[in-house]
């Protein structure tokens, strides 16, 4: 999704476990065995990580580990946003995050957090891409704001891969060789400083993987699968408690259609330790662009995208991968922005319960998209003031609750004013 805003290592077990990893039926491995089943020499921890109480459980399968959490929420465009040095945290427009946002996230209800990361801007020249110091504490710290409330963090290599000028992770490019040893050399630094951290921290390989939004070429897909499987490889590889680590992969372009025809899940070391991500902002005219209305009360909508397709894609969601595979899939971004027509602005409410409602019925785990931003010029999707940390739109956040717990209600039409 396009957002608002216009120590050495030596790399030959990731490079020859890339198309050999070990199937579903391989044995859980222990610390000790993949350690030693690497040759790399893997950077130094810049900085130890929180000494806080964590806890250790990396025995549940991904599926019994997803079905604990109730209801995740982003926080965009803050790690993510793309500049250089910890200035970058703040270049779009929102403040440095805070404890006090969090602790308001935790109260509103929100036990999950995906803290998209852009390291972009934050690594240095080839051949080390050495992450910076300061850059790797600062999101340490983010996490351990989460982690602290006894929520559950997902962070990721966000804007480094999409289909700008300035990312360097793409679908096309001039040496898919060295672009892949980049991925690795740095999937291997974040790995080895976080390895320390307990169960409640997950990693995901990328984010949104595409060039454009249309159909994908078979190479494409191809390539996809190629970094999915070095990304489980590199992290499995640090060994310690990335071992054993729950981590998520992405379809193309986290699109559910490309997740259910194309998406292979990785081989692993380890058996039921995946989760499949993909995103939903269907349809981007009234989830992205507030524009019209939603659903079958509505009398602006969109020719698709409507009660039935929600119902569509998490049927496909929980038939290709929970029912077939065992394999759990959240919704690592939707939402809807702000409605243009602001007598309008129930539809949103609805649309946000009804999609909530209906993935957690299907077992998905869905995670709203918050990028800061309550305008409506489009993508508007701010729940809370990240000044304040007040919980700016409570009409939403507890429609998300009701549904996220599965309360007996009926969903409201609703009412034009």
């Amino acid at each position: 999704m396009k957002k608002l805003l216009s120590i050495v290592t030596a790399f030959s077990i990731a490079a020859s476990m890339l198309l050999t990893g070990c199937g579903s039926g391989s044995t859980e491995v222990t610390d000790d065995t993949a350690r030693s089943e690497t040759t790399t020499e893997t950077a130094e921890i810049v900085e130890e990580a929180s000494d806080y109480e964590q806890t250790y459980d990396f025995s549940k399968t991904a599926l019994e580990y997803v079905s604990e959490m109730k209801i995740g929420w982003n926080l965009g465009n803050s790690l993510d946003s793309v500049g250089t040095g910890l200035a970058s945290e703040t270049s779009w427009g929102n403040p440095k995050v805070t404890k006090e946002l969090i602790d308001s996230v935790k109260e509103a209800g929100f036990d999950t957090v995906r803290v998209p990361v852009t390291w972009m801007g934050h690594f240095g020249e080839a051949p080390d891409y050495t992450i910076d110091e300061e850059w790797f504490a600062r999101v340490a710290e983010v996490v351990d704001y989460c982690i602290e409330n006894d929520m559950y963090v997902i962070i990721n290599l966000h804007h480094d891969g999409n289909d700008t000028d300035q990312a360097w992770l793409n679908c096309e490019p001039e040496d898919e060789e060295a672009m892949l040893d980049k991925y690795a050399k740095l999937w291997t630094q974040i790995a080895n400083y976080f390895e320390g951290y307990g169960d409640h921290l997950m990693f995901a390989g990328m984010n949104e993987f595409h060039h454009g939004y249309n159909n994908p070429t078979s190479e494409y897909t191809r390539l996809t699968g190629k970094i999915n499987q070095l990304f489980v490889n590199t992290v499995r590889a640090t060994g310690g408690n990335n071992a054993s680590r729950y981590l998520i992969v992405q379809a193309y372009n986290t699109n559910a259609q490309q997740a259910y025809e194309n998406l292979e899940i990785p081989n692993d070391t380890i058996e039921n330790r995946i989760i499949v991500e993909v995103h939903f902002y269907d349809p981007w005219s009234f989830a992205g662009e507030g524009s019209g209305d939603w659903g079958q009360y509505g009398t602006e909508t969109d020719s698709w995208g409507q009660e039935d397709w929600v119902e569509q894609v998490c049927a496909m969601m929980k038939e290709r991968f929970i029912d077939d595979a065992g394999v759990p899939v959240i919704i690592g971004e939707y939402g809807a922005t702000r409605t243009k027509d602001t007598s309008k602005s129930d539809y949103r409410r609805y649309y946000i319960e009804y999609v909530t409602k209906t993935m957690k019925e299907y077992g998905l785990l869905p995670i709203f998209w918050d990028n800061g931003y309550d305008g409506i010029s489009g993508e508007g999707f701010g729940l809370f003031d990240r000044l304040t940390a007040e919980n700016i739109h409570p009409e939403l956040t507890e429609a998300i609750m009701r549904a996220a717990s599965g309360e007996d209600y009926e969903i409201e039409p609703p009412v034009t004013e």
